[in-house]
């Protein structure tokens, strides 16, 4: 089966590293900074439930790009032997290409509403509730495809200025989550990474954060009322909880020292934190995906190098408007 999914904008290689922990076997067919065009023997239900997808769809007929218009109308016509299987009795369609809503000439999308609604029963609606039929067309790609829409699930709401959703589940997702993980969060303020994990299973999924008191009171209440999730209140540069190599993984946004205060000069602070993390990873297949300002990206790999865990890939990302960088790695990368 084909799949379109959209993301946010410059998270395409985080996508691409992530997607395989969520669907079976992907082959990338068409990929920029906000979009993937993949194939998978996996269900939609799979496809829908990846948490860091915007909108996700069904390709169910593409042709070679030309005149907009011509391809609609071949759009048209490829349905008409062809059943679509429908979750609700209406329908609407949009036409979205190059990333821009679009019209085309009335007697086109007639045609087109026309035939799906002989292919799949359903009676064509102008606005308001039904299923969405979508025909896009990307920068670059030589196809324009129709597509159903997927409903996505309703997500649990989160604190005021909390990692989003779509960004906190593709961190988790690259950090190639296992069964038998113990995941640990050592600065995990609202919480949206320990939340994150939750949609695979583990060992242990425990939250840490020194300051654990006064957030407990800004939680949501996915966060508060897990009882997946162990709370503690330590400082991520000691960790007394934890002995030596007892974790797994670690996915932490720490302090970035931009906009608080920290208990170090920045560069004494991540050596801290990266000798913390040292002595709790497992010091073999012990791995981390961190947060960090861009500004300090490159001294906080450095840190991490320095204690024997390695940095594999770089990602810049946009966190609220603020530029940042992902590194992903852990003592293979050493």
């Amino acid at each position: 089966m084909r799949y379109f999914v959209q993301f946010p904008a410059g998270t395409g290689d985080l996508v691409a590293e992530s997607i395989g922990s969520y669907v079976d076997s992907p082959e990338t067919v068409y990929a920029d900074d906000s979009s993937l065009v993949f194939e998978s023997d996996s269900r939609y239900e799979q496809v829908v439930r990846m948490p860091f997808v915007k909108n996700s769809f069904t390709v169910i007929a593409d042709v070679v790009r030309g005149d907009v218009d011509r391809n609609v109308l071949e759009l048209a016509d490829s349905l008409r032997y062809d059943g679509l299987d429908s979750y609700a009795d209406s329908f609407r369609v949009m036409f979205h290409v190059d990333g821009a809503l679009i019209s085309v000439r009335p007697n086109t999308k007639r045609a087109l509403e026309t035939e799906i609604g002989y292919a799949s029963g359903q009676r064509m609606v102008g606005r308001g509730s039904g299923e969405e039929y979508w025909v896009v067309g990307r920068s670059d790609f030589e196809y324009l495809m129709l597509c159903r829409r997927h409903l996505r699930p309703k997500r649990a709401a989160k604190a005021a200025g909390a990692i989003s959703h779509e960004l906190s589940s593709l961190l988790i997702a690259a950090s190639k989550p296992h069964p038998d993980d113990v995941f640990l969060d050592p600065f995990a303020g609202s919480g949206s990474f320990p939340l994150a994990r939750m949609s695979f299973p583990a060992q242990r999924i425990v939250y840490s954060d020194s300051d654990l008191e006064r957030l407990r009171e800004e939680f949501p209440a996915s966060v508060r009322g897990s009882r997946e999730i162990e709370f503690l209140g330590e400082d991520a540069l000691a960790l007394s909880s934890f002995g030596e190599g007892a974790v797994d993984v670690i996915v932490t946004d720490p302090p970035w020292g931009e906009y608080e205060e920290l208990p170090l000069a920045l560069p004494e602070f991540l050596g801290a934190m990266a000798r913390s993390f040292d002595r709790v990873l497992d010091p073999r297949t012990g791995r981390f995906v961190l947060l960090v300002a861009r500004m300090a990206a490159e001294e906080a790999g450095r840190a991490l190098a320095a204690n024997g865990l390695g940095v594999g890939s770089v990602h810049e990302v946009l966190v609220n408007g603020h530029p940042a960088t992902v590194l992903v790695g852990g003592r293979e990368a050493a």
